[in-house]
C-alpha cells in the first residue's frame, strides 16, 4: 500500500475575475496562509470598501451634500492612491479610470472628469493635470501598456460602445498592473 498521511490534507481553490488562490496542505497550514490572504488590503478590496462608504453617504446624505457633489470623492481617490503608492502620472491616470469606473460605476467619462477628479485629491492644480496629455497615455496603455513590463494592454474599449478614449475600460492586464502596485510588486 501507499504511504500513511498523518493528519488531513485539504484544498482551497477560489477564483474572482482575474485573481486565483490555490492552497493545498494540511488543516494548520491551509488556515495560517488563508489568514495571511485575508488580512491582506489590497486594490480590490480597497476599492470596495470605498464603493461601500460611498453608497452609503449617498444614500445618508442630505440636499447640500448632493449639490455640493459629494465633497468625499477627491480625499477617498487621494487616499486610495496614498494607500496604494501610486503617484507615477500614467498609473494616476489608469487609477482613475479604474475609480470612476469601479467605483463611481460611470461608463462615460470624458477627459475632464478624469482631470476634475485627479485635480480633486489636492496633489494637483487644476492647470497641472490640465498640461497632462490623457489621450497620448491612454492610447499607449490601449496599445499594450506603458509600463514597461510588457504584458499586454491596460486599457481596451468595451463591446457595443464606440471606439473613443471615454468609454475605455480596464484589461484583467490592467487590473493586475495596480494590485502589483498596491502591494509594492
Amino acid at each position: 500500500m501507499g504511504e500513511e498521511v498523518s493528519g488531513t490534507i485539504g484544498r482551497i481553490f477560489i477564483r474572482v475575475g482575474s485573481e486565483e488562490i490555490d492552497l493545498t496542505g494540511d488543516d494548520t497550514e491551509l488556515q495560517m496562509t488563508l489568514n495571511k490572504i485575508l488580512k491582506t488590503d489590497t486594490w480590490q478590496s480597497a476599492l470596495s470598501k470605498i464603493r461601500k462608504s460611498r453608497d452609503m453617504a449617498i444614500e445618508n446624505a442630505t440636499k447640500s451634500a448632493l449639490d455640493a457633489k459629494i465633497p468625499e470623492r477627491g480625499s477617498s481617490f487621494a487616499h486610495l492612491l496614498s494607500a496604494c503608492g501610486i503617484d507615477k502620472t500614467g498609473d494616476v491616470i489608469l487609477a482613475s479610470i479604474h475609480y470612476l469606473r469601479s467605483v463611481e460605476r460611470e461608463t462615460d467619462t470624458p477627459p475632464r472628469e478624469i482631470r476634475r477628479l485627479i485635480s480633486q485629491t489636492g496633489r494637483w492644480t487644476e492647470e497641472e493635470v490640465e498640461k497632462w496629455n490623457l489621450s497620448l497615455y491612454m492610447n499607449r496603455m490601449i496599445e499594450g501598456g506603458s509600463t514597461g513590463r510588457g504584458k499586454g494592454p491596460l486599457l481596451t474599449y468595451p463591446l457595443d460602445y464606440p471606439k473613443k478614449n471615454r468609454f475605455v475600460i480596464l484589461t484583467d492586464v490592467g487590473l493586475d498592473y495596480l494590485e502589483d502596485l498596491s502591494i509594492g510588486e
